[in-house]
């Protein structure tokens, strides 16, 4: 039986990633930075969320759930995305030091430049799954997770243009502080709870 709590090697987070880009509906998760974001929030916030939920977001609504050759290979893509929220959790329970978003890069006039706003969007679709929960107290939630907004919308977007690199640089170095920020305030708040069997947590 697949250890569920083994990181995923390079060429499974490229087999998982694959499968991402390859579903069709527009509001899917559909790469694996945008996973990654969206992961890291599920296992931060307020309160659990069971993967029967969680895994209709990935695929882009209730009625989305992709069609694949065999029940063996639904199973296998279910296992990576598990096997990944799992070692989130422990990375962020037990090494937050060692936490690093899955950004993507791009390459202009021979210069390569992060690319976070899959990652923050992804995030932003886990927090908006329990979004009375979690800005209930709106003013010290919108301090916590700036600037993580920034890149997940027109205006944020904006604002980038009319800003320096350098500037750009410093919100994107912000955006991981932001969720470990973020993981430990709902951490101290969150009620103890006992896992359903089945649903692997670290």
């Amino acid at each position: 039986m697949e250890d569920q709590f083994q990181p995923l090697e390079d060429w499974e987070y490229d087999e998982l990633d694959s499968f991402l880009l390859g579903l069709e509906h527009d509001d899917a998760i559909l790469s694996l930075s945008e996973f990654d974001g969206f992961i890291t929030a599920v296992v931060s916030g307020p309160e659990l969320i069971l993967p029967s939920e969680w895994l209709q977001v990935v695929w882009g609504g209730a009625d989305n759930a992709p069609v694949l050759e065999s029940a063996e290979a639904f199973n296998r893509i279910c296992s990576l995305m598990f096997r990944h929220l799992n070692s989130t959790v422990a990375t962020l329970m037990e090494a937050p030091s060692d936490f690093e978003p899955c950004f993507m890069e791009s390459e202009a006039r021979g210069k390569n430049y992060l690319v976070v706003d899959d990652w923050c969007i992804g995030y932003m679709k886990g927090v908006m799954m329990r979004l009375d929960l979690w800005y209930a107290d709106e003013q010290t939630m919108v301090e916590l997770l700036a600037p993580i907004p920034l890149f997940t919308n027109h205006d944020g977007w904006q604002l980038m243009d009319q800003l320096a690199d350098r500037h750009i640089e410093y919100l994107q170095g912000e955006i991981a502080p932001a969720a470990l920020a973020a993981h430990a305030y709902w951490l101290e708040r969150r009620q103890e709870f006992t896992a359903p069997e089945g649903y692997s947590v670290h």
